[in-house]
């Protein structure tokens, strides 16, 4: 299932975008509501996937590395969210059971059509298309 680090990751990509500046992990920490260090540790991730630019040091901080018309949920996803949406049981099957011997094959059938619909409907939706919604709240 998706954690709230997905909806953190969005919600920090988001603020960059909507402020269109350099905000440094307390900034972003105090606009998500939680602690700098869940932060940094999403900011890793997030330059990893070269989605932000980080610097260090006293005038340091992140900014936007691609225009949020580039940018997807799915990108953001698979930037943070390394698990499946529905995990499989990987135990061993009880052979004397006939829905235990065929559930893994069903649920991973399940699974892949969950996976595929979920990443077909994040990579729709750009952040820019979020943004458009925040400045019209404001």
């Amino acid at each position: 299932m998706v954690n709230q680090q997905f909806t953190f990751a969005v919600h920090i990509l988001t603020a960059l975008a909507f402020e269109d500046t350099t905000m440094d992990s307390r900034q972003l920490a105090a606009s998500v509501n939680t602690n700098p260090v869940v932060i940094r540790r999403l900011l890793l991730a997030l330059r990893h996937a070269g989605l932000i630019a980080t610097q260090t040091g006293k005038n340091g901080g992140t900014k936007m590395n691609k225009k949020p018309t580039e940018i997807s949920l799915l990108d953001i996803y698979d930037a943070v969210q390394p698990r499946p949406v529905i995990a499989i049981n990987e135990r061993k099957a009880f052979k004397k059971c006939q829905v235990s011997c065929t559930m893994r094959e069903i649920m991973s059938q399940v699974a892949a059509g969950a996976e595929e619909a979920v990443r077909d409907h994040l990579q729709a939706i750009t952040l820019q298309k979020l943004l458009r919604k925040v400045r019209r709240a404001a």
